[in-house]
């Protein structure tokens, strides 16, 4: 009978100790990995002390206390391995079951990029029938997500139903009303994971009993050709009246601008309102426009990735001759319509001044100004088709 104090017990009861403790491999019997792509704006990071780094983090920990499971959170597009062609890597993520998870303030939505991977994520997970895989977490600002917005990525937040965290942000890291949200949020995940898993394995195990794969991609693509082309045929249409409305807009814009002159501050209030009136209906036009444009481009952008990785996927020159076609004809004609946005840009610097004297100045330009915005955003999708590898 070995004695209770020989190497070979003592050795068990270190192993034990440090299992206890938690100081032994990972084995991770209980759950699997999940992956979450947090979008958010730097600058709020800063503003709340690291607290977007400090809340993935604890959620992490909660998440894997309640599920076993792990959580790999990613930051940006070059930490998750995505590189340039990053939009191409949304679909197979989100077939994956992976989180798309941004962070909101009211800057978010000032952000080019976040815009960008907002929408980006949206119009793939809407494709795809996922748009469970969206949550948002506001974390200030909470008031101002509404759905008469005048921004459609805040009308877009508030439609997808955000977590409103920012009672938890405001008390702090390691307080109860921190925690309460962090245990809710994790709840959260854990449904959506488990919808997302049931729909894709149902998904799956149908196309597997009624028809094989190889025709189950060529009814996708047939089906991805049809909803591309109808998007095609309005994106030229689309384009032309919200180049028209920004091109009235400007016109009405310079030409008011003309009529000022060195002056007292009573009289150029009082001008600046006459402007606002002048410029107020073309304001609204454009956003309006360009709003419908930039929904289209969104669609599209998703619509022809995905048409476009069927196509190179059949490895055949036809499928890549096809693809290169594709991408030709929906970027005609965006690169005039850049070099339009560029030398626009320098009359909403100047406007700036006036808009801060006059308020009724302020009000009539800003619809304009989202208008702009969203044709911004959209060239700079459509220039990125241009970039879609095919090889």
């Amino acid at each position: 009978m070995a004695n209770i104090n020989s190497p070979h017990t003592e050795h068990y009861d270190q192993l034990s100790h440090r299992a206890r403790a938690g100081d032994t491999m990972d084995a991770n019997p209980a759950g699997q990995g999940n992956r979450i792509f947090v979008s958010y704006a730097h600058l709020d990071d800063e503003l709340l002390n690291q607290a977007v780094e400090h809340f993935t983090s604890d959620l992490r920990s909660f998440y894997s206390a309640k599920t076993g499971g792990t959580l790999e959170v990613f930051f940006d597009r070059e930490s998750i391995g995505w590189g340039t062609d990053w939009r191409r890597r949304i679909d197979s993520e989100l077939r994956g079951a992976s989180i798309f998870m941004p962070i909101i303030t009211m800057q978010y939505f000032n952000r080019p990029a976040c815009r960008e991977e907002l929408n980006a994520f949206h119009g793939s997970a809407e494709l795809l029938g996922a748009k469970y895989l969206l949550l948002p977490i506001v974390i200030m600002g909470a008031s101002g997500i509404t759905a008469d917005s005048q921004m459609p990525e805040v009308r877009l937040i508030e439609r997808i139903q955000f977590e409103n965290l920012e009672e938890a942000f405001l008390a702090g890291r390691g307080t109860r009303e921190w925690r309460e949200a962090l245990s809710r949020i994790a709840d959260k995940l854990v449904t959506i994971i488990s919808q997302a898993e049931e729909n894709l394995s149902a998904v799956a195990a149908v196309a597997g009993v009624e028809k094989p794969e190889e025709l189950k991609e060529e009814f996708d693509l047939f089906q991805h050709f049809e909803q591309l082309n109808q998007l095609g045929e309005a994106l030229t249409p689309e384009l032309e009246a919200a180049t028209q409305d920004l091109t009235t807009w400007c016109t009405v814009v310079q030409e008011e601008m003309q009529k000022f002159s060195p002056i007292s501050r009573a009289v150029l209030r009082s001008r600046s309102v006459v402007m606002a009136a002048a410029v107020r209906e073309p304001s609204l036009k454009l956003q309006g426009s360009a709003t419908t444009f930039a929904q289209s481009v969104t669609e599209a952008d998703a619509l022809l990735r995905a048409v476009v990785n069927q196509l190179v996927g059949v490895n055949t020159s036809h499928g890549k001759t096809l693809a290169e076609k594709i991408i030709a004809d929906v970027t005609q004609g965006s690169s005039d319509l850049q070099e339009f946005l560029e030398g626009l840009g320098e009359i909403l610097e100047m406007l700036k001044t006036m808009e801060i004297m006059s308020v009724p100045l302020r009000k009539a330009i800003k619809p304009g100004r989202i208008g702009f915005t969203k044709l911004q955003d959209s060239i700079k999708t459509i220039d990125g088709w241009r970039g879609l590898s095919i090889h």
